[in-house]
Parts: structure tokens; sequence; C-alpha cells
């Protein structure tokens, strides 16, 4: 069957539109429901279910009653005794890069600064390479 959450046997219903005018028109209220894979405990498989939102957080509430972990809490607990902190890590650890903004004026100062830097590293080699030679 299309469009029914194989969990809690929601499925699309249909009633009224109502604007202002209070004329009524016909709609369809749709399931908000998602392919998800789930563990089976009864066949001990892992089975492709159409659950709907509310399955899904029922699932998970119940699932972390009994004990089970969820992905994020598993990986937590790896990093944990990684001597790892998930939650403090910088910027830099995660390989992020953080950019400058400049403005124009700034951008051609710089480009400045750095060409001078070049021409006295150029004159300063060539000082050297004459000291050498003599």
């Amino acid at each position: 069957m299309a469009r029914v959450c194989q969990h809690t046997g929601k499925k699309t219903t249909s009633g009224q539109n109502r604007p202002f005018s209070l004329k009524a028109t016909k709609r369809t209220f749709r399931p908000n429901l998602f392919w998800k894979k789930m563990w089976n405990p009864e066949t001990g498989r892992v089975e492709r279910m159409r659950l709907s939102a509310k399955a899904i957080k029922t699932l998970k509430k119940l699932a972390k009653k009994a004990g089970f972990k969820t992905t994020a809490e598993k990986a937590a607990e790896k990093a944990k005794l990684a001597g790892h902190n998930p939650q403090h890590t910088t910027n830099k650890e995660k390989g992020r890069v953080h950019k400058i903004k400049l403005t124009p004026k700034q951008k051609k100062e710089l480009a400045a600064a750095e060409e001078a830097a070049k021409l006295e590293k150029a004159a300063t080699f060539d000082t050297e390479k004459k000291e050498t030679e003599e």
C-alpha cells in the first residue's frame, strides 16, 4: 500500500480547505513518511520500512529506553575513549580555514607590501652575490 506508515498505520486522509470566505474545497492530508532501515528483532535482520516521522521518534525513544545507543552517541563514546572531546575541537583541527575579508584599499596595500618585500629580498640577494664574488 502506498503512503501508509508500517508502524502506526497513518495514511492519507481527506478534508476541506477553509479560507476566510469559508468556501469549502476538498484537499488531502498526507502523512510525513520516510524510508528508514530498521533492525527487526523478530527476524534478526535489517529491513527497509516506510515510517512516519512520529513513528521514527517513538522507536528512537523506545530503543534508548531499552539501552541501545544512537550513531552519534557511539561516535562520541569512541572519541572519548581516544582521549578526544569532539565538543572542544578547534576549527584548525576540523580542517576549516578562516579567510580574512579585505577591502580593495587593504588589498592594494597588501600587494604593495609584498612587492616591496620581494624587491628588498632581491636587493639583499644581489649584494650577497657581489660579496661572495669579491
